[in-house]
This record gives structure tokens, sequence and C-alpha cells, in this order.
């Protein structure tokens, strides 16, 4: 289930993936958990950086 989840992180067609081997899954797999970590650690970041400015006297 995370597998998929990261797979459709990563853009890529889920159905020709189905087809594919294991390897080649696991490889969208990764791509999908680096574009997912790298949003979630932006999102944090601007989030601290909003919270910063707009609570700054």
């Amino acid at each position: 289930m995370l597998k998929q989840f990261f797979i459709v992180c990563s853009g890529s067609d889920t159905d020709i993936l189905n087809d594919c081997s294991i390897g080649e899954q696991n490889k969208y797999a990764g791509i999908g958990a680096t574009v997912f970590f790298t949003a979630l650690m932006t999102f944090i970041a601007s989030s601290y950086a909003l919270y910063t400015v707009l609570t700054t006297q």
C-alpha cells in the first residue's frame, strides 16, 4: 500500500508498472519517496518561516 502511494507520487503509470519487474517498481517507489519527503520538508520549513515572520513583533 505504501509502495503504491510512492509510485503514484513519482508520477508514473501504475498500469504499466504492474507488468514490470519488482526492481523497476522499487526504483519508481524510491523516486516517489524522494519527491514526497522533499515536499514534506519544504512544507515544514515554509510553515516555520511563516510562523516566524507573522509572530515577530
